[in-house]
């Protein structure tokens, strides 16, 4: 969810300098048209196998499927042609990601919305009952799942969750639009989100 340049970096780690042992990587690999993951080790790892015992006892039923691995190449061909990883960097200028955070904080003026945090092209609306204290609404009330049905009525299909405060309580939204989002397609779907978030406030 964090890879393929969904943040505005190959993987969400690289905001941070972080290189880590091992990294696990599916779904964006092959944008979801063909079941593809990947096991990516540093050399670190790799030299440990190789002077260790030299195996590396791994296997799935479809492991090389060429389907799938053709999905992939043509994935990273085009995340590359296209400069997608590019486009969802929210900290560039005149980014489709950079657009859609100024757009996306625009919410902040709604009572209901008590923040708007996130990193490239994957971003969170949190809702509270109370702004100036930022109490949640109560588990019960459902409020993301209110403003998802709304959303979704209006043609815009969003990832409502609870449990953000203390595993129970909170309400927030996730949002991961594609990188190939227009400047039209953001203004209308931030706009009928604002208004999905009203309707769900009454």
């Amino acid at each position: 969810m964090t890879g393929m340049g969904r943040t505005g970096t190959n993987f969400a780690v690289d905001h941070w300098g972080i290189q880590p042992d091992i990294l696990v990587t599916a779904k964006g690999l092959s944008s979801g048209y063909a079941p593809l993951g990947a096991v990516i080790a540093s050399r670190k790892v790799v030299e440990a196998i190789a002077g260790g015992s030299g195996a590396f006892l791994h296997g799935f039923t479809y492991n090389a499927h060429p389907i799938s691995l053709a999905a992939g190449r043509a994935v990273l061909r085009r995340l590359q042609s296209q400069g997608l990883v590019e486009a969802a960097d929210s900290g560039g200028a005149s980014t489709p990601s950079s657009y859609f955070r100024e757009r996306l904080e625009t919410l902040l003026d709604l009572p209901t919305v008590g923040d708007v945090r996130g990193l490239g092209l994957l971003w969170a609306v949190e809702f509270v009952a109370d702004k100036r204290s930022k109490r949640p609404f109560l588990p019960e009330q459902n409020f993301a799942g209110r403003v998802g049905i709304a959303a979704l009525k209006r043609g815009v299909l969003v990832y409502p969750m609870q449990g953000c405060v203390d595993g129970v309580s909170g309400d927030h939204l996730l949002l991961a639009p594609p990188a190939v989002i227009t400047r039209e397609q953001i203004d209308w779907s931030v706009d009928e989100l604002s208004t999905a978030i009203r309707e769900a406030s009454d």
